[in-house]
């Protein structure tokens, strides 16, 4: 059963999610209110919470640190992409006045949400379900009520971009908060969650993420942050996630099953960096030459990693990627004229007949991996001669599933030979 006192913190948090959500505010009001409201939360919890001694919230050092490494690693990544795809204003107020009241509202925000979290997940039988429940909540509240209202007149684009760069990263966040909350209290989750406000409210210059890095750095350093719990937990922190060693066959299992869990993080991590790299949504996408049109700069089979850049900034010089009635072309920028780009293959003699519209331009390169592409033509080239001979003769067809199932069969009765030798020799 949930207590009263948590009862009132979540429907004191519901209230005034939506009390903010709908009232329309001008002025100082904008920040007054949350303010107000934020401490109000942090005052009733901070009572609620039961301390005997401030320095009770010190005594999990394991939790805070891990807090505070895989906020650092988030920094890290966010500075890295910004040096690569660049970076742009903030959009917060810089002035004394403007810091002070930034810093108020950050302040009250993070202390009021911290520790209710704390709180709701403070004295719980069922572990997993409180922190899956306190994980929903948060990520609601820290979703904008206008921009859930708004949803259903947005496009699918506008849907995929928003649950990928706002919902799944806030949820991904909120999952680590909980846990560290959990194991740590507030001043875990608060080691997490404090630097990373602290960049985006207060830094000058900020990286100009698409939503597709939005979405990667978001998710990932999360998971990194849960691998690093997974090998420092303890065997009553483990308990504390409801995770009971003495049933998982002692600490050799316990190792087994913490390498276990960081291949499949890992494994899943590549999977979705590769996904999203062919695909584009990075802002990066790789292809292949397949003419040699750009000898000696580029020769066939040589893999090519594009960039999505604004048509401003492409200048006469760069190798771009653009769009054209017989496919994807990659020739270098000699002019520009009239908002066209007139683009020329460094083998040939003379430029393109037709200019490039900004809008066809794909990308522009930025590196060159020599031959690596020759394993995507030849099974490209694979899969035509077979996509050929199965669609063509069907004599031709049936002959060919035929020699491949009886080259299957035999293999399968080897093995079987060889299993029933091994059995008998044993």
């Amino acid at each position: 059963m949930i207590s009263v006192k948590k009862i009132s913190v979540i429907v004191l948090i519901l209230v005034s999610y939506v009390f903010l959500g709908l009232l329309k505010l001008d002025g100082l009001l904008v920040y007054i209110l949350p303010i107000t409201t934020w401490l109000l939360l942090f005052a009733i919890t901070f009572k609620f919470y039961e301390l005997n001694n401030l320095k009770d919230l010190l005594i999990y050092k394991t939790s805070i640190t891990v807090g505070l490494l895989t906020a650092m690693l988030h920094l890290t990544f966010l500075v890295d992409v910004g040096l690569f795809v660049g970076f742009g204003r903030s959009p917060y107020s810089h002035t004394p006045t403007g810091i002070l009241v930034n810093l108020a509202y950050v302040f009250s925000m993070l202390l009021g949400m911290e520790f209710s979290r704390a709180h709701l997940l403070s004295k719980t039988r069922k572990p997993v379900q409180a922190i899956m429940l306190t994980t929903l909540l948060y990520t609601f509240i820290q979703t904008p009520l206008s921009r859930l209202l708004s949803l259903p007149q947005s496009t699918p684009l506008e849907i995929v971009e928003f649950t990928g760069s706002q919902i799944l990263t806030i949820l991904t966040w909120n999952l680590l908060a909980s846990t560290l909350a959990l194991l740590g209290g507030p001043l875990a989750s608060l080691a997490y969650r404090a630097p990373i406000e602290a960049f985006w409210w207060f830094s000058p210059i900020l990286p100009d993420l698409t939503w597709g890095w939005k979405t990667l750095i978001g998710v990932v350093s999360p998971i990194v942050g849960f691998i690093i719990l997974i090998h420092q937990a303890t065997p009553m922190e483990l308990r504390k996630l409801g995770i009971k060693p003495e049933r998982m066959g002692g600490l050799r299992a316990i190792k087994r099953e913490r390498r276990e869990t960081l291949w499949t993080i890992a494994m899943c991590t590549a999977i979705i960096l590769t996904v999203w790299f062919s695909t584009g949504l990075l802002g990066l996408f790789p292809t292949v030459a397949i003419s040699g049109s750009m000898r000696p700069t580029i020769d066939v089979g040589d893999l090519l990693i594009m960039v999505k850049v604004p048509a401003e900034k492409i200048t006469p010089g760069d190798i771009i990627q653009y769009i054209t009635e017989r496919g994807m072309v990659v020739h270098r920028v000699i002019a520009i004229e009239g908002g066209y780009f007139i683009t020329k293959g460094d083998a040939n003699e003379s430029p393109d007949p037709d200019p490039v519209h900004p809008r066809n331009v794909r990308g522009k390169l930025i590196a060159i991996i020599p031959k690596v592409g020759w394993v995507s033509i030849y099974l490209k080239q694979a899969f035509k001669i077979l996509w050929t001979i199965l669609t063509g003769d069907p004599t031709i067809s049936y002959m060919t599933l035929a020699s491949v199932l009886t080259i299957l069969t035999l293999i399968s009765l080897k093995k079987r030979r060889r299993r029933r030798w091994r059995r008998r020799r044993w």
